[in-house]
């Protein structure tokens, strides 16, 4: 590797790594649990958040992801009704 940092990008766009460890919460401010990685769907990418022994998939969709602030370490999602208990 050079040792060069990544290019910086433009507002509303970030890294994936620059995600992980970030705190995911709803819009309420209920806790969901952390950003761990995502996995490419057929549809969509699916943001795996790790709570305690479960993990909850989260659609990488505007209408579900509501903010990410990767300087904040958080994010603001809008699940479906049910989502969580899957």
């Amino acid at each position: 590797m050079s040792g060069r940092a990544a290019p910086e990008l433009p507002p509303g766009q970030f890294y994936i790594a620059d995600l992980e460890g970030c705190r995911v919460v709803t819009e309420e401010g209920s806790e969901v649990g952390i950003f761990l990685r995502v996995e490419h769907g057929p549809a969509q990418d699916l943001w795996v958040v790790g709570a305690g022994d479960r993990e909850h998939l989260i659609p990488a969709v505007a209408d579900v992801v509501v903010e990410v602030n990767p300087a904040g370490r958080t994010i603001v999602i809008r699940p479906p009704q049910g989502l969580l208990d899957l």
